[in-house]
Formats: C-alpha cells, sequence, structure tokens
C-alpha cells in the first residue's frame, strides 16, 4: 500500500518536550505529595530499584483525573467520557512511556478529616499489601523501568481519589503533527533519542475514538492495558540483509540518535500510539522495554 505523506515538512510539526511541560503547575498538598515520594523511593531501595524524581506534569494529570473522578463519584481508571490513562496522559502532552495506580474511598455521613498525608499513604501501603500474583499495583510502584512519578490528590465531599503516574524519561524531544491529520495516509513522525541508545523496534497500536462509559462499567474494569499492536516498523538491517521475518525495514535512525519515520495511518479515524523499544547501547538481540508512547490522531 502506498501512504501520502502529510505533515512532511519539520515547520509542521509541533516539538513536544517533557522537561518543559507543566514547569508552573501548582500542585494540590505539595508536602504530603513529597512525603509519599519519599516512601516511595525508600520502599525502591529497599528492593533494589533506583529512586524516582518527581514529575509536575504526572502531578498535573493526576489531580484533574482525580477531581473529576470525585466530583462525579467514579471508580476506576476511565473517566465517564471513556479516557483511559494512557489516552489521557497523551492528551496532556504526555510521551513516555506511563503506568497509573489508582485508589479511591467513599464515605457516606462523615467527611474526610485526617490530614491528606496520612490518607496517601494510607492508600499507598494498600498498594504495597498485595500479595502474589494479584500485587499489580506494588510490582508498578517497584518497577526499576520508571524514572518519574507524579502523585494526583482530590477530595470531594466524602469522596477521595488519588493515582500515582509512573512514567520513563528517556526520549528527548517529539515531533508529532501539530493536530488530527487525515486518516488513510502516512504522516511525519521525528523523535529522538539520547546519544548511545538504540532502538529496536517501533509498535503502531490504534484505537477507535472513546465512547462515554457508566459509572458501573468503570468499576467493572479493574485493571487495563494498550490496545494490541497492529503493525510493526523495524529499522533498517545492515545492507544486503533482511529482517528474519522477512521486513526489509522502515526507518534508519542517525549516529545521534534521531529517528525519523512515516507512520500509515491506515485503519481508520482514531488514536496511533508509537511504542517505542530501545535500550542503551545494542539493542539487537537484547530484551527491550518501551521508553516512549507518542499518539498521533488521525480523523
Amino acid at each position: 500500500m502506498t501512504f501520502h505523506l502529510v505533515a512532511a515538512a519539520e515547520a509542521d510539526l509541533r516539538r513536544v518536550v517533557m522537561s518543559g511541560l507543566a514547569e508552573a503547575y501548582a500542585e494540590k498538598v505539595p508536602a504530603a505529595k513529597a512525603e509519599l515520594l519519599r516512601v516511595i523511593n525508600e520502599e525502591r531501595a529497599a528492593n533494589g530499584a533506583a529512586p524516582l524524581a518527581y514529575d509536575l506534569l504526572g502531578a498535573k494529570v493526576g489531580d484533574e483525573f482525580c477531581e473529576d473522578a470525585a466530583r462525579n463519584r467514579t471508580s476506576g481508571h476511565w473517566d465517564l467520557a471513556g479516557r483511559p490513562p494512557y489516552l489521557r496522559w497523551a492528551l496532556a502532552g504526555g510521551i513516555d512511556h506511563h503506568a497509573q495506580n489508582f485508589a479511591a474511598e467513599s464515605r457516606r455521613g462523615y467527611e474526610f478529616s485526617e490530614p491528606p498525608v496520612e490518607l496517601l499513604k494510607k492508600a499507598h501501603a494498600a498498594f504495597m499489601s498485595e500479595k502474589p500474583p494479584a500485587d499489580g499495583h506494588r510490582r508498578t510502584v517497584l518497577d526499576p523501568i520508571w524514572t518519574h512519578v507524579g502523585i494526583g490528590f482530590s477530595i470531594v465531599g466524602g469522596e477521595m481519589r488519588m493515582t500515582e503516574e509512573y512514567s520513563r524519561r528517556v526520549l528527548e524531544w517529539a515531533e508529532l503533527p501539530p493536530g488530527p491529520v487525515k486518516a488513510g495516509e502516512g504522516t511525519l513522525v521525528v523523535l529522538k533519542l539520547p546519544r548511545g541508545w538504540n532502538v529496536g523496534a517501533i509498535e503502531v497500536a490504534y484505537e477507535e475514538f472513546p465512547k462515554p462509559m457508566s459509572r458501573p462499567e468503570i468499576a467493572a474494569r479493574r485493571s487495563y492495558g494498550l490496545p494490541p499492536a497492529w503493525r510493526i516498523l523495524r529499522p533498517y538491517p545492515p545492507t544486503g540483509t533482511r529482517w528474519e521475518t522477512g521486513e526489509a525495514g522502515d526507518f534508519r535512525p542517525n549516529a545521534r540518535g534521531r529517528i525519523e519515520l512515516v507512520v500509515p495511518l491506515d485503519r481508520g479515524p482514531g488514536h496511533y500510539y508509537l511504542v517505542v523499544f530501545a535500550s542503551e547501547g545494542e539493542a539487537r538481540g537484547r530484551k527491550l522495554f518501551p521508553v516512549a508512547i507518542p499518539m498521533v490522531t488521525a480523523r
């Protein structure tokens, strides 16, 4: 299939630099969140994982979701618009690999009087008390791939919501279309890995636009994940060779970590997530984890 390239010039792309996002965000209860960050990093250290830096973009995304969930009395990872965490993260400008822990508490007849720090630590302690194999929240907290975390928190009447928004900051920047592009075509995306990092593959996952959900529907979904990949884009192999699966390759990273590729948008209108698998040093023959998930929207 031949794709017509849209947004073909770099001037037509929007550069997203994670360190510049949400710098001026005045988050809620910062001292309480700082104490929870200390607890998280102590637990990670005890399990051999590196400490996390605090992420104001994660805090902003988390606070806004918690406020919405508390006001609407929803309990789960989705909002009433049907948006999962990875979509809300991308719509806020997030390009990194991301995961969310969520907790809720509802009270009838009396409201929350405890200090926010006690409520945050209580919710987090419930994550850490999980036992295998039903310990997804605990494993997220201790996963060594994360580099940052932001904490969301809100109380509205007798409804308390909190989130931990984990992210893996590797990508230096991404240049993406500034808005929705035409479905059925291909669009240019430019990514920048740090020097010394190499990409192994980029999975393209597709999802239709979300549909509104009810409170019971949200509560019934206990976990979430990215939609399955329907296409894999690979770097060109050495000259004269092909990948074992027969592909000739789709893009050629340069020595400075710049990746320029055309993403096919041939599943129709919706959201296309680019799951970038990369590693520091040689990528071939190694187990790779996602380092970024920038999103392109097609209409």
